[in-house]
């Protein structure tokens, strides 16, 4: 659940008093980032706006049930490039007192204009539709790899993948700076559990990495 990246500046400071009066949500600090332009600090408290106004909302829905609520997110720098950061997002909340759920994402900032970078344009692992990003059949199996793996304790994730589902939820991805890349997928209910991040080795990706771009913003 994600109630993206729309804010107004008031909110952030309305959200403290929300905080201190629940006890259950909490927001991590944006991480530091060298070479940071005005431009690219203007984005990244925007995207940390954007999460604080998913957690009022998901406190509003609880009080509205008149129910206990939990959110906490943290933003992780994972790439820090001369040109480019790359941010992980990860939250988990509970807004209606009972049932859990839980996100997480990559996100990419140009550093000196600021604007969101399409990791997609450079490395091409992924098909664009509804704008969302679906993985490339082709990497169905290097993915099914890195999934059985990390659910190799879990006889029930490992009964009920196949290659649709890795290529059928949508997600996002970041680079790691060995040029393998992090996959982060948007699977529904309990199926999330069966989703830690994946990950797709640099050998199965270098195939679809367009150089020049990458080298233009200095990205593995």
């Amino acid at each position: 659940m994600r109630y993206l990246l729309v804010a107004l500046f008031s909110l952030t400071l309305t959200l403290a008093p929300v905080i201190a009066e629940t006890h259950a949500l909490g927001i991590g600090t944006l991480p530091t980032v060298k070479n940071s332009s005005r431009a690219l600090v203007q984005s990244m408290r925007s995207l940390r706006r954007g999460i604080e106004v998913d957690a009022r909302t998901c406190h509003d829905n609880s009080r509205g049930m008149e129910a206990s609520s939990s959110y906490k997110a943290d933003l992780k720098k994972t790439l820090d490039t001369d040109k480019t950061v790359v941010i992980e997002v990860s939250g988990n909340m509970i807004c209606d007192g009972v049932h859990p759920s839980s996100y997480r994402y990559g996100v990419a900032f140009e550093k000196q204009s600021g604007k969101r970078l399409d990791l997609n344009r450079i490395y091409n692992i992924a098909i664009r539709q509804d704008d969302h990003l679906f993985l490339r059949h082709e990497l169905a199996d290097t993915a099914k790899i890195s999934y059985e793996r990390a659910n190799a304790q879990v006889p029930s994730c490992l009964n009920q993948i196949d290659d649709d589902g890795l290529t059928s939820l949508p997600m996002t991805f970041s680079p790691n700076t060995d040029g393998s890349l992090s996959l982060y997928y948007s699977a529904p209910g309990v199926s999330a559990a069966c989703y830690p991040v994946l990950v797709l080795e640099r050998s199965a990706v270098a195939a679809y990495r367009n150089a020049d771009l990458a080298s233009q913003y200095h990205l593995p």
